[in-house]
């Protein structure tokens, strides 16, 4: 094979590759930013506050089933405010709606005391 010729070949093997490239990176691109828009799954579930956080900034739930999502346990959530929070006591029996976002933390969208 003649060095013209292989240096073709050559040219011809980079080529491709970096079209291969470039696809998988506008695929993978797509696919992120797909990801990224969608809206965060919210769930519902019911549960007994056990302690709240310095300022409320979070409050610790002993939640039933969360059918779909996690066992009976107890876990941290975030309000979505401050002021979210207000009215709720340790030892209050809740029902609640969350999400979870990218970094695991659980977000608050709703409170209500349970009678």
């Amino acid at each position: 094979m003649s060095r013209s010729m292989c240096s073709r070949l050559g040219a011809v093997h980079l080529a491709r590759s970096l079209l291969l490239g470039a696809a998988i990176a506008t695929s993978l691109t797509v696919a992120c930013s797909k990801a990224s828009t969608a809206a965060p799954r919210v769930h519902h579930a019911t549960g007994a506050v056990r302690s709240l956080g310095p300022g409320r900034a979070y409050v610790n739930i002993a939640h039933d089933d969360i059918p779909g999502y996690m066992s009976a346990m107890t876990m941290s959530f975030e309000p979505q405010g401050p002021s979210q929070l207000d009215g709720i006591e340790v030892g209050d029996r809740i029902a609640f709606d969350f999400y979870e976002t990218e970094d695991a933390r659980r977000v608050l969208t709703r409170v209500e005391k349970r009678r």
